[in-house]
């Protein structure tokens, strides 16, 4: 019951992360990318194609730097509360 609590703890971070933090600042970036657009049904196709673009970049990136992502946050976290 414990180990189960546990993960299903690290699983919320982890999708708070994504959905709080990383989300949000792709989404904005992308929208500031497209900011002369009027027709709302072109800027939302392109919005989206930008944020899929910009979140692989975030993780090539993450990657090549040995930066933390989401996956690995929760072992993070762990780490600084201890």
């Amino acid at each position: 019951t414990l180990k189960t609590a546990r993960k299903d703890k690290e699983n919320i971070i982890n999708e708070d992360y994504e959905r709080e933090t990383l989300s949000p600042a792709i989404e904005r970036a992308a929208g500031n990318h497209l900011g002369n657009i009027k027709n709302d049904l072109i800027f939302e196709k392109r919005i989206e194609k930008l944020q899929k673009e910009y979140h692989r970049w975030y993780y090539q990136v993450a990657y090549k730097y040995k930066l933390p992502t989401p996956r690995i946050l929760a072992f993070i976290l762990r780490l600084i509360n201890l």
